[in-house]
């Protein structure tokens, strides 16, 4: 889907030091719906991008872990384990939007930590970046 790769290069783009986490070919038939990202090495944090599989409805969260150490080892296991291997992680910030796309993001939800966008409705892919961002 094209919203989604739109979504993941946003997150690329704005952290050029994460990666995505891949599972193993055991999963290689399942369909996707959570994508998760590390942020840099030595940091306790994870991005969650969830995709709600049928419409352009997203979440993108910031999940917050006791230390690296701890957050190192569930990435480890998530190769084998999946997404449950992160259920230890704390939400940090939370931004639930719809994607339309050319770098349009209508809003509809935010918790935790969030550096909003006052009143705007809509918002850019880096705007999103900045939103949910656990160094700013």
């Amino acid at each position: 889907m094209e919203l989604l790769n739109d979504l993941r290069q946003f997150i690329k783009s704005y952290f050029p030091e994460s990666s995505e986490l891949q599972l193993s070919s055991a999963f290689a038939g399942h369909r996707r719906f959570n994508f998760y990202f590390k942020i840099i090495d030595d940091c306790p944090y994870l991005l969650y991008l969830n995709w709600d599989g049928d419409y352009d409805r997203f979440t993108l969260k910031c999940l917050e872990f006791s230390s690296n150490e701890v957050l190192k080892k569930l990435i480890s296991a998530y190769t084998d384990i999946g997404s449950k291997a992160f259920n230890v992680g704390q939400p940090r910030s939370r931004v639930s939007f719809s994607y339309p796309g050319n770098d349009r993001l209508i809003k509809l939800n935010f918790d935790g930590i969030v550096h909003d966008y006052g009143h705007y409705q809509e918002m850019s892919g880096e705007q999103l970046m900045h939103c949910i961002d656990p160094f700013r």
